[in-house]
């Protein structure tokens, strides 16, 4: 239950998927006092995500500023992933050594690949955190202060992070949703799960498979929509990926959806927010949001301490993760 009019917040998380979980969850973790908003719409990206952590399959260059970020993260998942489990008491299934398909037939491990489940990461990072169904209407800032009005009503904060994900252009930011597809596939008890562990990919447009504690996971489209209803063309196209992958023991095909928050170039952007005082953003993942998840929220936390100390750096029109990368 929500509480009363005098709510207020030292830090809030408006957003409570993957990213803004994660965020919130390290923010605690350094002491502060944080509470999530999440408007729990339909099509949230987390729920329909992967969970493969691999700069390689993601096509993420080394040596660019988006692939040093990547490496860094993905070096930082191990103790990201067991502090999560250990103040939880849940598993995020996190997994190093996934297999990749060469192209002779054999298989091979990438050093450094792993694999997560991102809704167990969601339900780990909220756990314990006080979390509020509301939409986020409108943001404004005045006399050292932030005020969020909401669906339910109105919260003043201290500091408030954006991790809308695919519905930040209401807060004038430049994202745009992209619907990605999925399968998640049932085995029967015939099936060697094993067989499937791995990621693959199809002749021709991107495929790939993961076995997860829910099923076979076989992904993905890309579609610039944002409709969270299923396509029936993109669900074809993934059961016909799964027979070529010889999934001939799985059943129960359900179809995942979910919208990628999309940038003009392609990159997140993780910056105080370029008009309001006390607000930082954290969107724009694409793709990359599990991958990155713990190099936002190490990031994130130093913006906030920052903004909380009255020492932001001033409004700019953008600042992406390659202006800002350290």
């Amino acid at each position: 239950m929500n509480p009363g009019p005098s709510r207020e917040a030292e830090v809030l998380v408006v957003g409570g998927g993957l990213i803004g979980a994660c965020m919130a969850f390290t923010l605690r973790q350094a002491g502060y006092a944080v509470t999530v908003l999440d408007a729990d719409l339909p099509g949230a990206a987390w729920r329909a995500g992967a969970g493969l952590l691999s700069p390689d399959a993601e096509g993420l260059t080394p040596g660019t500023p988006l692939g040093v970020c990547a490496a860094e993260s993905l070096r930082q998942w191990p103790d990201f992933a067991r502090q999560l489990e250990g103040a939880s008491g849940l598993s995020v299934h996190y997994r190093e050594g996934v297999r990749c398909r060469q192209p002779d037939g054999t298989w091979a491990v990438t050093p450094g690949e792993a694999q997560l489940h991102p809704p167990s990461v969601v339900r780990a990072a909220r756990q314990g955190l006080p979390l509020h169904t509301e939409r986020v209407l409108h943001v404004q800032s005045r006399a050292g202060r932030v005020l969020l009005n909401t669906d339910q009503g109105t919260w003043p904060a201290r500091a408030v992070v954006l991790a809308a994900g695919a519905w930040s252009a209401a807060f004038g930011l430049p994202v745009t949703p992209v619907q990605g597809q999925a399968l998640l596939l049932a085995l029967d008890g015939s099936a060697d799960a094993a067989a499937y562990a791995g990621r693959r990919r199809g002749s021709g447009a991107r495929a790939y498979t993961l076995t997860r504690p829910d099923g076979v996971y076989v992904g993905a489209t890309v579609r610039h929509s944002a409709s969270v209803q299923p396509d029936p063309q993109a669900r074809r196209w993934l059961l016909a990926a799964a027979g070529r992958f010889g999934l001939d023991g799985a059943s129960g095909a359900a179809t995942l959806v979910g919208l990628r928050p999309g940038t003009p170039d392609g990159r997140p952007i993780v910056a105080p927010h370029p008009v309001h005082a006390g607000v930082v953003v954290a969107t724009g993942h694409g793709r990359h949001g599990a991958l990155l998840a713990p190099w936002t929220a190490r990031r994130v936390l130093g913006l906030v301490e920052r903004a909380l100390a009255g020492s932001a750096r001033p409004p700019r029109e953008r600042v992406s993760v390659a202006q800002g990368a350290r």
